[in-house]
């Protein structure tokens, strides 16, 4: 698929900002540091475009989430590939990163980037957003960067909002390979956990499981996906009999929370 043409919308504060205010408090991403060429490491190569897969997987998880016509915020953008999907379906986007050629990318493509520590801005945005999204990005936060963050998409989400995260499912042992695989994780997360930091806070939890899972493709990569899917519940059923739990064993989670009226 060609890249998109993201050039509109450009936002002039956003496109001469330095790249140090939008990594802010994110020593790692110096040269040298744990996040050096990790866009190499990922194979992030085409940022900003998508794959059939990917626009399927993203209008799935993003179910009962406003994208089209709304302001739509990724905290930690990677590849782009979420934020090009979502301006394809009407979106106003913005988002943050830490990683210099993402950044780039990103001014290439007219997005707008807030700092990666969006708590220090906020207020400035409060009740902006109609949608935050964070795929695989708050394991790489501590606790206090988490629930600092955590507290900033709450001031800067409509009431009715909605802030998705996806994260490594740290109450399975299949979460142990995506947790482990990335020496830039820093904390392991489940729905207590989050139940937990969100005390206090105006959020609700509206769904917590497994990611989207895709159908289709050709004959041979539908049936594969169609038996990996039908095993992989039957497990989940059968560990939650044998051990008396009730918690999704997938290796990546997707919490949901909305910010209440």
């Amino acid at each position: 698929m060609p890249p998109l043409d993201l050039s509109s919308d450009k936002s002039p504060a956003a496109l001469t900002q330095s790249t140090s205010e939008l990594r802010q408090h994110h020593p790692g991403a110096a040269a040298g540091g744990l996040y050096h060429r990790y866009e190499a490491w990922k194979g992030w190569d085409k940022p900003f475009t998508f794959s059939r897969d990917e626009a399927a997987y993203f209008a799935g998880e993003t179910r009962g989430l406003k994208i089209g016509d709304a302001d739509v915020l990724e905290i930690g953008f990677g590849s782009g590939s979420f934020l090009a999907w979502a301006r394809r379906q009407g979106a106003r986007v913005a988002g943050t990163e830490i990683n210099d050629v993402l950044i780039d990318a990103a001014r290439a493509q007219g997005v707008e980037l807030l700092p990666a520590a969006i708590e220090l801005v906020a207020a400035e945005h409060a009740a902006r957003f109609d949608t935050i999204v964070a795929f695989d990005v708050f394991e790489h936060f501590t606790i206090e960067e988490i629930l600092a963050r955590l507290a900033a998409a709450e001031t800067m989400l409509k009431p009715g909002g909605h802030l998705a995260l996806r994260f490594p499912n740290a109450q399975s042992p299949f979460g142990l390979a995506p947790q482990h695989g990335d020496p830039t994780h820093k904390t392991a997360l489940s729905r207590s956990i989050f139940e937990q930091l969100i005390q206090g806070m105006s959020f609700e939890i509206v769904r917590y499981q497994g990611s989207f899972r895709i159908g289709g493709g050709g004959p041979l990569k539908s049936l594969a996906r169609f038996v990996r899917s039908v095993l992989q519940r039957l497990i989940a059923r059968s560990l939650n009999f044998v051990y008396a739990q009730d918690i999704p064993w997938d290796a990546v989670v997707v919490l949901v929370l909305r910010k209440r009226r």
